[in-house]
């Protein structure tokens, strides 16, 4: 294994166990996006349009529009009609929502410190320096974080998975 891989291969393991860590010691209280969705809302101040929404957590519309519906049923969001735009809402934190951001921002906090104690102050620059060229590297290669059409037919249509990957699907998409 060249020197570039090996060290790309201890990145990722690294993002796995960190994430993993996260998980494992965050508020257990979310459904799968909740917590994302909470913690983008409280960083923008409460509220963000669904397009915002979009862009902040990396998704597609159609993930971001299933998070807000199980914000809803939790009471954490409300929506609210943009003037002027059909197909635009805003996505805003209730009282309850706001509570609960907050005690994950808190979580995220400990986790991170924790994640990074033994690791100095020029270090921790360092690493950040050394995250956004990456970041910018795979920008490049243009790979935006967004999953990709495909993807997520596959995901839709679990019924012909098999197919899909043999490129044999009978699926029109």
């Amino acid at each position: 294994m060249s020197c570039p891989r090996k060290t790309v291969a201890k990145m990722k393991k690294a993002v796995d166990l960190t994430n993993l860590a996260f998980h494992k010691n965050g508020p257990k209280s979310f459904k799968q996006g909740v917590g994302a969705l909470l913690v983008a809302l409280d960083r923008a101040e409460g509220s963000l349009t669904n397009r915002e929404l979009v862009d902040a957590l990396g998704m597609g519309r159609k993930g971001v529009k299933t998070i807000v519906k199980k914000a809803m049923r939790s009471e954490f969001v409300t929506i609210e009609g943009v003037e002027g735009e059909k197909k635009t809402y805003r996505v805003v934190l209730t009282e309850e929502g706001a509570k609960v951001a907050a005690k994950r921002a808190e979580a995220d906090k400990k986790v991170a410190e924790k994640v990074l104690a033994g690791l100095s102050d020029e270090e921790l620059e360092q690493l950040a320096a050394i995250c956004d060229k990456i970041i910018v590297n795979v920008k490049e290669m243009g790979i935006n974080g967004k999953k990709h059409k495909a993807y997520r037919h596959n995901h839709r249509c679990r019924k012909h998975a098999p197919k899909h990957a043999a490129k044999k699907c009978c699926c029109k998409h």
